[in-house]
């Protein structure tokens, strides 16, 4: 492995790997191009996945929400409303992204008591985990990323929720149904602005009269195009959230 280190390059192999007759060679023909020092030194053993544990930090959105993983070892919520457990794999949503943190904090003002939840790109199922947490009764969490269903499904025990019959499915708008007709008092979709003019019409489908559209994953451009097109499916905007440069646009209808 090579690493640049100012103006000059680090090469880290193992023990068993550097064969000093070549480590000479290189350094022969490193000369003839300008190389000025050279050493060679044994670095110690570490436990990267200790130290990077270690570095991973948790979020929190004010003293409402503190998303943790698994190796924080958190028992409890120590004044946090909500205690969510994320394990931190290949799926998007573990809480650090500006798109999710904003999204927590515009759910975090809402009442979901007894509500019907469509989240669309749920990533490692974090929103509607959230959700489901403070009482949503009917969940169900889409990705097209196989390893975010993965995740979703480990998250949704790690919360303790796999026996409350929240849904997971993979694949995108394509997924949903007649039965998803006129279903979900709130749908979040958390993907990018082609996706979510794509699938507008999708989303807007499964929404009861009343109900809330709240799309994040887009910057401030984006949001008269999104505005423009729920306008066209009878959704004004309720509220717009900013989090550094990404927008979170919730709608009712």
């Amino acid at each position: 492995m090579f690493q640049h280190e100012g103006d000059g390059m680090m090469a880290f192999g193992q023990d068993h790997e550097v064969n000093q007759v070549d480590l000479e060679d290189v350094r022969t023909r490193l000369v003839s191009l300008g190389l000025a020092e050279w050493s060679v030194s044994e670095v110690e053993e570490e436990n990267w996945n200790a130290q990077w544990e270690s570095d991973y930090p948790e979020v929190e959105v004010g003293d409402v929400v503190r998303v943790s993983a698994p190796f924080h070892n958190r028992e409890g919520s120590d004044g946090f409303a909500h205690q969510i457990t994320i394990q931190p794999r290949m799926a998007f949503g573990t809480g650090h992204h500006e798109t999710t943190r904003g999204l927590l904090a515009e759910m975090a003002q809402m009442d979901w008591s007894d509500l019907s939840v469509l989240d669309m790109g749920c990533g490692s199922g974090v929103l509607g985990i959230y959700a489901a947490m403070r009482g949503a009764r009917d969940v169900v969490l889409v990705d097209i990323d196989p390893w975010s269903v993965r995740n979703t499904e480990e998250n949704l025990s790690l919360n303790g929720l796999a026996s409350r019959g929240l849904e997971v499915r993979e694949g995108g708008a394509n997924t949903l149904t007649d039965v998803d007709a006129a279903r979900f008092d709130v749908v979040i979709a958390n993907i990018n602005r082609n996706i979510l003019l794509e699938d507008m019409a999708a989303y807007v489908a499964t929404m009861k009269p009343g109900s809330t559209l709240m799309l994040s994953g887009f910057l401030q451009p984006d949001v008269s195009p999104l505005e423009e097109a729920a306008a066209a499916h009878g959704l004004k905007r309720a509220r717009l959230h900013e989090e550094a440069e990404w927008r979170i646009l919730t709608l009712r209808r």
